[in-house]
């Protein structure tokens, strides 16, 4: 199976309402579908975009290396263009695109879903935390009763976005809402310093919090973070062609990683296998269609089946299918060959 065309065209990520993080608001963007055609005539697709919040290239750049090596991959093989990859000179951003197309089509020519091609024996659905980002402490607790009510086992509240004091009673309003049973997290997008992070998590208590999440914009301070509030700590992994070497710098034990910013799927499946006394939970970048499969199929690939990862952002785009939504606090893994087609 050789290719015999590829091409990336563009695409618009619109959301169906702003979402607003201590690391600013997120709104529409635009990405970039990569089409890889194959001489037997099937057709693998992968998604990117620049990830919102998080410094990396921009669009145009990822276009230009996505071009590079698009007229570079005609005539080749999937298993070569696989295995040149690496060599390719492709950002982390880019390299998520093409490596998912590729990706794509393996698992479409071998009939199974890519969570299966990735790992046999690959769950059919993974948890997925509820994301609650609303400012009024009250319409905080509404949001978080109405996701526990429909099943999440953990609820993901943005926080570092309004005044610290207020932030206090909307993680409280959150953990009433939440009850005992459900994980509270917190992701405060590198908004706070050190010291609003102990003051806010003491305020709130130890036993409230599963994890918090980028407290601060330094690393450095998180081990210091996690010892003075008997927290959980956990590293949301920028865009890097090292995570090793960030994971190691932070010192933590929780990773949160989104394919595309380490640069595809097998890349999160390698990270959780080289560093298996690490938690991994599997984030979306507020995707399409397909970049969000992707982002699930990654889950789905850990060993770890019972760990809740944060997919649940279909809602937030525009004319995302019903399949990709979460149901009963599960993502169904997309049952046909290949990473995601209309037909889930």
């Amino acid at each position: 199976m050789q290719i015999s065309e590829a091409e990336a065209t563009t695409i618009d990520i619109r959301l169906t309402e702003s979402l607003t993080t201590g690391a600013g608001g997120v709104g529409d963007r635009g990405g970039l579908q990569v089409r890889v055609q194959t001489d037997t005539g099937l057709l693998g697709r992968g998604e990117t975009a620049p990830i919102p919040g998080v410094d990396g290239p921009g669009l145009e750049a990822i276009a230009v290396e996505i071009d590079r090596w698009c007229r570079s991959a005609t005539s080749l093989s999937i298993e070569e263009a696989l295995a040149g990859l690496d060599s390719a000179g492709l950002a982390p951003l880019s390299r998520f695109g093409v490596h998912t197309a590729l990706i794509d089509l393996q698992s479409q020519s071998a009939g199974v879903p890519a969570a299966q091609w990735l790992r046999a024996g690959a769950p059919g659905a993974v948890p997925a935390n509820g994301l609650v980002a609303e400012a009024n402490p009250g319409a905080v607790h509404a949001r978080t009763s109405e996701l526990v009510a429909a099943g999440m086992t953990a609820i993901k509240l943005k926080v570092g976005a309004v005044e610290s004091a207020q932030d206090v009673t909307r993680i409280i309003a959150a953990s009433e809402a939440a009850g005992p049973n459900v994980a509270l997290r917190l992701d405060a997008n590198r908004a706070w310093d050190a010291e609003t992070a102990n003051r806010v998590i003491g305020r709130v208590g130890r036993h409230r919090v599963d994890f918090v999440e980028d407290p601060t914009s330094n690393v450095d301070e998180y081990v210091a973070i996690q010892e003075a509030t008997g927290v959980a700590v956990a590293l949301d992994l920028p865009i890097t062609e090292d995570p090793a070497a960030v994971i190691a710098q932070a010192g933590v034990g929780i990773v949160v990683v989104k394919p595309a910013a380490i640069g595809g799927i097998d890349r999160v499946l390698d990270l959780a296998r080289s560093h298996d006394e690490l938690r991994v939970v599997v984030s979306s970048s507020i995707d399409r269609e397909v970049g969000l499969a992707a982002a699930i199929h990654a889950a789905a690939g850990l060993p770890d089946d019972d760990e809740a990862h944060g997919l649940s952002t279909g809602s937030l785009v525009r004319n995302m299918p019903d399949s990709l939504l979460p149901h009963n606090g599960l993502m169904q893994v997309p049952t046909t060959g290949g990473v995601w087609s209309e037909s889930d």
